[in-house]
């Protein structure tokens, strides 16, 4: 089995791997799932691939905290960005399903979704006026486009460290 783990890794196999997971990362700042972790699964595979020497355990540490960095300041800005514009919790968390949601709306979906959840949960939960309601929605917005812009970034910053 090892035999033919080593073949594989020495075909490409592990450089198609890293492609691919460096790709899906940089897709996982959109789509909500935890890009840069799988960023930082691309990464391993590159390392395995290029063989020794490998990493100092520093250079793991660094793109572990850059990965919890990147999902941390996703989810903050979100929040924050609601918040910002006066919305409620449940605006927040109304806007996270709304990103679900809009996901099998691509690509429209992803920007229409979480300013949807955002403004239902503030016309039907918090009783806001539609005014309002549209506020916290632009609001959320706002948030999620901060939070992927700052995804993307953290991905490329681990993907230029994985390479150097």
């Amino acid at each position: 089995m090892w035999q033919d783990i080593l073949q594989w890794s020495t075909t490409g196999g592990f450089y198609f791997m890293a492609i691919l997971l460096f790709a899906l990362g940089f897709l996982g700042a959109v789509l909500p799932y935890p890009g840069n972790f799988v960023t930082l699964t691309g990464c391993i595979f590159l390392v395995a691939a290029m063989g020794e020497p490998y990493p100092e355990w520093w250079f793991w540490l660094i793109q572990t905290l850059l990965a919890l960095f990147g999902t941390l300041v996703d989810n903050l800005t979100t929040a924050l960005g609601a918040r910002k514009f006066g919305g409620s919790k449940s605006a927040f968390w109304f806007s996270m399903l709304g990103l679900f949601i809009g996901v099998f709306f691509f690509p429209l979906g992803l920007l229409i979704g979480p300013f949807l959840g955002a403004f239902i949960a503030e016309m039907w939960l918090a009783r806001r006026d539609m005014k309002q309601s549209a506020r916290t929605g632009l609001g959320a917005t706002l948030g999620l486009l901060a939070g992927v812009v700052s995804k993307l970034i953290v991905s490329g910053i681990m993907v230029i460290l994985c390479l150097v």
